[in-house]
């Protein structure tokens, strides 16, 4: 796509969706993994991107960033970008997209001094990788509210309110570019799963490992690791098993076994699932996967 095909694909979007400078907004539930994202760029735009839960990789200028839950990450203008071969992973990911290009364009509605100090701002933004801050995915589930409503002028004002609000919780915690490791507890629990991949410790076992109840288990290894412990476990075994399938004569049935699944129908479930591909697909994809 040429840029002036691009130009007014994003002018379409813009007038579709009634708010000055917002060209797309969206959020995927994934339950599966998904294809990657290929090789773009947006010469006028800002992506601002929400991954609420999971994991994921995405590359910019051949960089590798690795998302998890409750973090945010941001693509500037003109700068190549994709998943870096891996794909759009099991979780929730909410992004957003903002053109800030030709310098004069106006922006949700503000005045043009007011756009051109946002523009400025948001451009000049120190981390493209850090901590959300508390409350985004509300946040945004409030914009989705808000652009449902009908398109009348007032509904479209509020809308931008929102917008706005949000892009200025990005602004704030990316000069905070926080993104603390786990606790002192939640590290113990995390060497522990490490430590027994070929089994499959349950939530009690762990949360009696580091002295807390499973229920203040749960949230705060969510809330440290980004994903509920059941599913890191899983995650952790199929890593494993990824570098397990490498092996000279290794056999799917082997595999599952001696990671403790219960059968090598389930274990391809699970890996399809967060890979996008069997294992035996896997291993006939060679080593460069």
């Amino acid at each position: 796509m040429t840029p002036e095909q691009l130009a007014r694909r994003f002018e379409r979007f813009e007038r579709q969706l009634g708010i000055p400078g917002l060209v797309e907004i969206g959020r995927y539930r994934y339950a599966s993994a998904y294809e990657g994202l290929r090789l773009r760029a947006h010469p006028d735009g800002l992506e601002v991107s929400f991954l609420a839960r999971g994991q994921q990789t995405y590359r910019v200028n051949d960089r590798i960033y690795r998302l998890r839950g409750g973090d945010q990450y941001l693509v500037f203008p003109g700068e190549p970008h994709d998943s870096a071969g891996m794909p759009e992973e099991k979780g929730v990911l909410y992004w957003m997209f903002l053109r800030l290009r030709p310098a004069g364009r106006p922006l949700l509605f503000l005045d043009a001094a007011a756009s051109r100090e946002l523009r400025r701002a948001l451009l000049a933004m120190p981390s493209r990788h850090f901590a959300a801050e508390p409350g985004t995915r509300g946040l945004l589930e409030e914009i989705f509210t808000a652009l449902d409503r009908p398109r009348a002028k007032i509904e479209r004002l509020a809308a931008a309110a929102l917008v706005l609000r949000y892009l200025f919780a990005t602004l704030r915690a990316s000069h905070r570019n926080r993104r603390a490791g786990p606790s002192a507890r939640i590290q113990r629990s995390l060497a522990h799963i490490a430590a027994q991949v070929g089994e499959l410790p349950s939530v009690p076992q762990l949360a009696r490992l580091v002295r807390l109840s499973p229920s203040r288990f749960k949230a705060r290894f969510r809330e440290e690791v980004g994903l509920p412990p059941r599913e890191h476990v899983l995650r952790q075994k199929l890593t494993v098993a990824q570098a397990w399938l490498r092996r000279p004569g290794a056999t799917v049935t082997g595999v599952a076994h001696g990671l403790g699944f219960s059968s090598s129908q389930y274990f391809a479930t699970v890996f399809r699932r967060f890979t996008g591909l069997t294992p035996s697909q896997f291993q006939a994809a060679g080593p460069g996967r």
